[in-house]
């Protein structure tokens, strides 16, 4: 199984295009918020609502039932900087999920809270940490889940100094 996990593109509906593109056997496409534009342009991406999303109809999280696994997909904006992670993984605890994807920080993240994957699979526009455009491409691998971050191709990383 494989799933593509973006998020934060801010009306960058070009970059989902080359993502799905260069994925074109994925099992799910993932969008955490701040897509900026309609559904119609997600281009098969599912996504939820960012804090920059306000004139779309997206809801605030989703739970997905793909094949075995229950995923969370969330923004993250609605919880605080120094315990998001732990929050985001009780919620998805509490919807049965394994896995949580969540954006907003414009930083990749790849870890395992109280049993959970969690994944913030950074910016497919701009990292705040100054690395290039990513995503992040989730795989079974002999039983076990592996997390690549994935660079953006053709988007040149962003010159913005860290914001530390």
């Amino acid at each position: 199984m494989e799933i593509v996990v973006v998020s934060d593109s801010h009306g960058r509906i070009e970059v989902l295009k080359q993502i799905r593109d260069r994925h074109p056997d994925a099992d799910a496409y993932i969008h955490c918020g701040d897509s900026e534009t309609d559904e119609a342009h997600l281009d098969s991406f599912v996504s939820v609502q960012g804090n920059n999303d306000t004139y779309y109809d997206y809801p605030q999280f989703r739970v997905i039932d793909l094949n075995t696994e229950k995923l969370l997909v969330i923004h993250g904006h609605q919880f605080y900087m120094g315990t998001r992670v732990k929050e985001i993984a009780q919620r998805a605890k509490n919807n049965h999920c394994t896995m949580a994807f969540f954006g907003h920080t414009h930083v990749f993240l790849s870890t395992i809270e109280d049993g959970v994957l969690i994944v913030n699979p950074g910016s497919v526009y701009m990292n705040r940490d100054g690395t290039p455009p990513c995503y992040a491409l989730i795989h079974d691998h002999e039983g076990k889940w592996k997390v690549e971050r994935m660079i953006v191709p053709n988007v040149a990383p962003s010159q913005k100094k860290r914001w530390f």
